[in-house]
């Protein structure tokens, strides 16, 4: 039997949300790299930019829609000058509105519209068991889903340049109150500069980002 990981204890850091709003193209569906390449052209190199995470973008389907920066509030002013600039996500410009903070809200449900493991790992059930010895290497307890399509396992697939990178949504239930804030402050996995392993509160917005339409009557009925 596989031992869970040992790694050092990690404190819970300080996070806020800053929400900037999108106003021009519609955005693409997939556009974790895109996004992040637009963020280094107007912010500078943010490689090993450990305070931030990035959430999906909430798109409108009449164009633009909401970006959400996950920050230590410390480093909070190193993304202030995005308001007021212009954003290329592959064919797509949207503009950026003046930002404002979020706190982060502790919830018993979580949605990630996909975390990465390992790099990547492929199969669903080899997933689900990263996926638990991680959330006991956080510390953290909560009964894990994994969310299927009507058609599909729910894999995803981040591409960075020429590397496709599988992962899968997962949501998160029963978490207390330290460990909902916890799981939002640490995220879960990497790529989260790209919008992976990015925690926030169940909403209907975010059940559609995770699932997917083809799955949210299915979800829904177990609610």
């Amino acid at each position: 039997m596989n031992e869970p990981p040992t790694v050092p204890w990690i404190e819970t850091p300080a996070r806020v949300d800053l929400a900037f709003t999108l106003t021009g193209d519609r955005v693409p569906a997939e556009h974790g790299y895109a996004l992040f390449a637009a963020l280094c052209r107007t912010l500078g190199d943010l490689h090993g930019a450990a305070w931030l995470a990035v959430h999906p973008i909430e798109a409108s389907p009449d164009g633009g829609g909401v970006l959400r920066l996950r920050v230590d509030p410390a480093q909070a002013a190193q993304v202030l000058p995005l308001a007021g600039a212009t954003l290329r996500l592959d064919d797509a410009r949207v503009a950026v509105g003046e930002a404002w903070a979020l706190p982060i809200e502790p919830a018993p449900t979580l949605v990630a519209r996909m975390v990465v493991l390992r790099n990547g790992v492929e199969a669903r059930a080899d997933f689900e068991a990263a996926l638990a010895q991680q959330l006991t290497a956080l510390g953290v307890r909560a009964a894990a889903e994994v969310p299927t399509a009507a058609v599909d396992d729910g894999r995803r697939v981040l591409r960075i340049r020429q590397q496709a990178i599988a992962g899968y949504p997962v949501v998160l239930r029963g978490l207390s109150e330290h460990d909902s804030r916890r799981v939002q402050s640490l995220g879960v996995g990497g790529r989260q500069r790209f919008g992976c392993g990015v925690f926030a509160p169940k909403t209907e917005r975010a059940r559609s980002e995770v699932v997917g339409d083809r799955a949210l009557d299915a979800l829904a009925q177990r609610q």
